[in-house]
């Protein structure tokens, strides 16, 4: 998937990862393919963080475990527009 987020995978963006990451049990890891990066845990927000995603970049994610289809479904959801930060209410 591409990241789309003006500011890349910022911290924010990582830590929303790691927290919808967290609640499956299967284990997901993430690559920048961009940068040739290493593939790291996105559930360790360190690890995360590693890949320095920025907007354009694309990103591999995989999961493996018995719930690896709906994980990889609910991280797919932060990438698209509803990803981008959003007007602090009024």
């Amino acid at each position: 998937m591409t990241v789309r987020h003006p500011l890349g995978l910022h911290l924010r963006k990582s830590k929303d990862v790691v927290q919808t990451a967290s609640r499956f049990q299967a284990q997901i890891t993430a690559q920048n393919l961009t940068r040739t990066s290493p593939v790291v845990n996105a559930k360790s927000i360190l690890q995360l963080m590693q890949i320095q995603a920025r907007q354009g970049h694309v990103i591999r994610l995989s999961a493996q475990g018995p719930d690896a289809d709906d994980a990889l479904a609910a991280i797919s959801l932060l990438f698209d527009q509803r990803y981008y930060d959003l007007p602090a209410a009024q």
